[in-house]
């Protein structure tokens, strides 16, 4: 049938829903760890606000006052100089579509699943020094 998935990925799905878990929640530990380190500095950003998921690995601050302080209103130049002065690159809400007419705020989306703790300590660290000078 092709609307289904194949047997060995429904035999692999079982196993994975029903078999142990250890790892699984050892992973689930350690993104929430980086989920936390990053909400938490870019929350201490002046300009920059960000919700705390609770289901995901990315994540999606609203950097609009930090955009503000920097005197810029195009995705592309903060991005850039962000990534020039910095080395710290990342997505823009452009990325994603088009803005919604009235969109007034701006968004970029960071993923912290394969990075660790001190880099994201690091990076987010070389973010705010950028914001805030």
């Amino acid at each position: 049938d092709e609307s289904c998935s194949n047997h060995f990925i429904q035999y692999g799905a079982i196993e994975g829903l029903t078999g142990d878990q250890t790892e699984a929640q050892q992973l689930l530990k350690v993104l929430k760890e980086r989920r936390d380190v990053a909400v938490d500095i870019l929350n201490s950003i002046d300009g920059v606000h960000c919700f705390r998921p609770n289901a995901t690995f990315y994540l999606y601050p609203n950097i609009t006052g930090a955009m503000q302080k920097k005197n810029m209103t195009d995705y592309d130049d903060f991005r850039r100089a962000a990534l020039q002065q910095t080395g710290v690159s990342f997505c823009s809400r452009l990325h994603f579509g088009r803005p919604l007419e009235g969109e007034k705020n701006y968004y970029i989306r960071l993923a912290y699943s394969g990075i660790d703790k001190n880099e994201i300590k690091e990076g987010l660290g070389k973010l705010k020094e950028f914001v805030e000078s």
